[in-house]
């Protein structure tokens, strides 16, 4: 298996008016296993068509294993992709389209069918083997594609939204699939998600990209405990965290942020930084907590309320700025009066100028 490096990596579009990528770098440790997580247009995908040889950089180097790539030929490079769309030759066999690499490299026959057996029964597709592609499911399509991808023993296997067009059910099956073959082979693995269940769940460490620029690197629990700037924290969470503008104060001997009725006890150094002025205070929706109007630090009025399912996303206006609240209990009715209580030693606090971290919770 091998590391992956990309140093100052750029790639844009439209003679340069959209940028992909901005100065990617990073290293990926052999046999790990990361997700580069981010919304639609981050650069998560171009990423790796890059390392695949698919497309080329406009600037920088990629290395597998200490080697530049510039000038390898895409089927020179060992790497294995499974895409989001499928791409398998719908005239053959899905037996036939995982034998595919093998055929290209000149394979004897008898190693074909030998890999061929093994890939099928690892991924419990051997009576899918005769199947066209036409007669698969999504989640019958990706396993093959992933056949095809770890038949030929990749040096680094890349995952494009693998599981982004499959229901729930086979999602989670797919899942431990990956993670199970990832293990077994252990090959250097990179995927592109937008999913951050998929990222947490599945990933050593976890990339965040937006806008082409790396925002974030670290392990998946860090980075969601201690989001590096509000980008991250409003991305991570299902809700993201809530980033509210809240004018901190001197209440005598008690310091605060407020933001109209809401008064919440301030952080001590935050107090003498910012003063006067106002400061991004966090609060994830599941720290707040749904309380009478008189039992809670502000009474507000619910503005909607949306089902997950297992919980309601109980929104509200809080002078002017959004406020999500994640609840499990039962709901209450848009336009009811309720109390907030907020988990005070789970606040956030972001510098309103570069939307930086100033401040975390301890764990």
């Amino acid at each position: 298996m091998s590391s992956v490096e990309y140093r100052y990596v750029t790639k844009s579009y439209d003679g340069g008016a959209t940028h992909a990528l901005a100065g990617l770098t990073t290293e990926i440790d052999d046999g790990a296993f990361l997700a580069i997580l981010g919304r639609s247009g981050s650069g998560k995908s171009t990423a790796l068509r890059l390392l695949t040889g698919l497309e080329d950089p406009d600037s920088g180097e990629l290395f597998l294993d200490g080697i530049p790539l510039r000038g390898v030929k895409a089927h020179e490079r060992g790497v294995g992709m499974v895409m989001q769309m499928p791409a398998l030759v719908t005239h053959r066999s899905a037996g036939g389209n995982i034998r595919l690499p093998l055929e290209f490299a000149q394979t004897h026959g008898d190693e074909i069918a030998e890999r061929l057996a093994a890939e099928a029964a690892d991924l419990h597709i051997a009576s899918l083997l005769k199947k066209r592609p036409g007669q698969l499911s999504g989640g019958e399509t990706q396993a093959v594609q992933l056949a095809r991808a770890l038949i030929s023993r990749p040096r680094a296997l890349l995952l494009d939204e693998p599981m982004a067009r499959i229901d729930h059910e086979v999602r989670s099956r797919l899942r431990g699939d990956i993670l199970r073959l990832q293990a077994r082979h252990g090959v250097t693995t990179i995927m592109a998600t937008s999913d951050q269940a998929d990222a947490m769940s599945m990933a050593d460490s976890i990339l965040v990209l937006d806008d082409g620029r790396l925002q974030q690197l670290g392990a998946p629990l860090d980075v969601y405990h201690h989001p590096i700037n509000t980008a991250v924290a409003r991305f991570l969470g299902e809700p993201g965290m809530n980033i509210v503008p809240m004018q901190v104060v001197d209440e005598g001997a008690v310091r605060a942020y407020r933001r109209g009725a809401l008064r919440l006890p301030a952080w001590a150094d935050a107090a003498g930084r910012y003063l006067g002025r106002d400061a991004l205070v966090g609060i994830r929706p599941e720290d707040i907590e749904i309380v009478t109007p008189d039992e809670g630090r502000v009474s507000v009025e619910v503005d909607r309320v949306e089902s997950t399912g297992s919980a309601s996303i109980v929104r509200i206006d809080l002078d002017g700025e959004p406020l999500l609240v994640r609840h499990t209990g039962v709901p209450p009715r848009p336009g009811a009066r309720i109390g907030l209580r907020v988990d005070l030693a789970r606040l956030h606090l972001f510098d309103p100028y570069s939307e930086a971290a100033i401040h975390h919770p301890a764990i």
